[in-house]
């Protein structure tokens, strides 16, 4: 655990940092965000001193401090963070996306909260040593008593579901009146972060610097304002528009330049073209998100009665090295059990665990599901659930805090994961009112829906950037 005078330290920054701010947006409409201030996790926090392996630096923006709501009158689409209103909920992914960028204030429009941004709240509350509460058992949280104080007002639209900001200050990221409200239970919160078939890439930015832009046959790519250059593989994948480049070495020449060489141009199929100056360039960098498991990709069409493959692109998640003898894999719809490994080749038992063995085409991923989680409805859409365990601690991955391992949970991190590791899954945070004791610090994390799906127990609330 943290030192008690540097905790001493990063408390007094935060409180005396973080402040509430009523904003009038440019549509005329009033909203209530909390700024988060600049703070650092020291190395070895956390996690037994496994994380973060790094100091994490996190904070400088702000936050609604209430889940949204609609505005009354002609402008309804436009969220508003206000206490005593209905969520709202019933909302899928891309909605909140666009509502969210709706409201503009001071020009500058907001945003779906980034996992980085939920999860600072979270780390900020776990650092105040605050023990936060939260609506996880039907309008109240589940270790308090039924004393009238203890629930929040009754959301009379939605049984369970109680009226933004309505809760005691326990409720709050920081236990005061002026902290983060609801980032515990009531609905869960849709994330600006996806994965496909188990796997997520994460981005960093950079601008092309050169004043005559590059060309569609440079090899060398010079650039700037370069985010997290420290983070920036020896090797790796670029995106500039819609031309994908693989780069063999990085020269970081200052803390935000360098220069990219031996590109190799209209990679993954895409077609080489210029660029200007100052185009933005996308570092790409793939991170298999299944704890114990990996995504890998057929080699070639596969028919639903073959009983062994060749797959490539085999990407680990945490604490996985390949494929072994019994794992279980998601091929779409299909599990299989593995029986035999020899290099890049799988032998199979087809239409395991209640599936239907399907034909398969040449590039389709399939995951290892992960063994530390349990296998929910192996014959329809295959979930997974456990208690997280530990956080991964990858420079990428650290400020988002997703699990590295999971099982019966600790008291370190206390809340629950769920994940669908077939197609595309949306993030959600927080829990909802009926998720008691999988929702206890702000960490729960599911990723089983697609970004389209929607139900009353989901909502939203924007973030700032400065």
């Amino acid at each position: 655990m943290i030192k008690d005078l540097s905790l001493k330290a990063i408390r007094e920054q935060i409180m005396s940092g973080m402040r509430d701010v009523t904003f009038k947006t440019d549509d005329g409409a009033t909203t209530e965000m909390v700024y988060i201030p600049k703070f650092t996790i020291p190395a070895g926090a956390y996690d037994g001193g496994a994380f973060p392996a790094e100091p994490l630096n996190l904070g400088g923006f702000f936050i609604d401090k209430y889940q949204c709501s609609h505005q009354t009158g002609d402008n309804a689409n436009i969220p508003v963070s206000l206490p005593g209103r209905i969520p709202w909920a019933n909302v899928n992914q891309t909605e909140a996306k666009t509502a969210c960028a709706a409201r503009v204030i001071n020009g500058v429009a907001c945003h779906l909260p980034t996992m980085k941004e939920w999860a600072t709240v979270c780390f900020l509350t776990k650092l105040l040593g605050h023990d936060i509460h939260g609506n996880n058992n039907y309008g109240k949280d589940y270790r308090d008593s039924n004393a009238w104080g203890n629930y929040g007002v009754p959301d009379k639209t939605c049984d369970g579901r109680v009226l933004t900001g309505t809760g005691p200050v326990s409720w709050s990221c920081d236990g005061t009146s002026k902290g983060v409200f609801d980032i515990v239970g009531n609905v869960w919160e849709w994330m600006d972060f996806n994965i496909e078939n188990g796997v997520y890439t994460h981005q960093k930015q950079a601008l092309i610097n050169d004043a005559d832009g590059i060309t569609a046959v440079d090899k060398t790519i010079t650039i700037d304002n370069v985010e997290d250059i420290d983070a920036w593989p020896a090797t790796g994948l670029i995106l500039i528009g819609t031309e994908y480049i693989t780069y063999d070495a990085i020269d970081k020449q200052t803390a935000t330049t360098a220069v990219l060489s031996n590109c190799t141009r209209g990679a993954k199929s895409s077609t080489a073209a210029a660029h200007a100056n100052d185009a933005v360039v996308y570092q790409l960098t793939d991170y298999c998100v299944i704890p114990g498991g990996a995504t890998a990709y057929f080699a070639a069409n596969v028919s639903a009665s073959a009983t062994s493959f060749a797959f490539n692109d085999l990407l680990n998640g945490p604490d996985n090295n390949g494929f072994s003898v019994g794992d279980t894999l998601q091929m779409g719809t299909e599990q299989a059990i593995v029986t035999a490994v020899e290099s890049n080749t799988l032998t199979v038992s087809r239409g395991a665990n209640g599936s239907t063995a399907i034909a398969h085409n040449s590039g389709d991923a399939f995951t290892k599901i992960s063994p530390q989680m349990s296998n929910g409805d192996p014959a329809g859409d295959a979930n997974q659930y456990a208690k997280i365990n530990t956080m991964r601690f990858e420079s990428d991955l650290a400020p988002l805090a997703l699990p590295k391992n999971v099982g019966t949970g600790t008291e370190e991190w206390k809340d629950g994961f769920w994940l669908r590791s077939k197609g595309s899954r949306a993030a959600l945070r927080g829990g909802d009112w009926s998720n008691g004791g999988d929702a206890r610090s702000g960490f729960s994390l599911s990723l089983s829906h697609a970004p389209s799906i929607r139900y009353a127990s989901f909502g939203f609330r924007a973030a700032l950037s400065i």
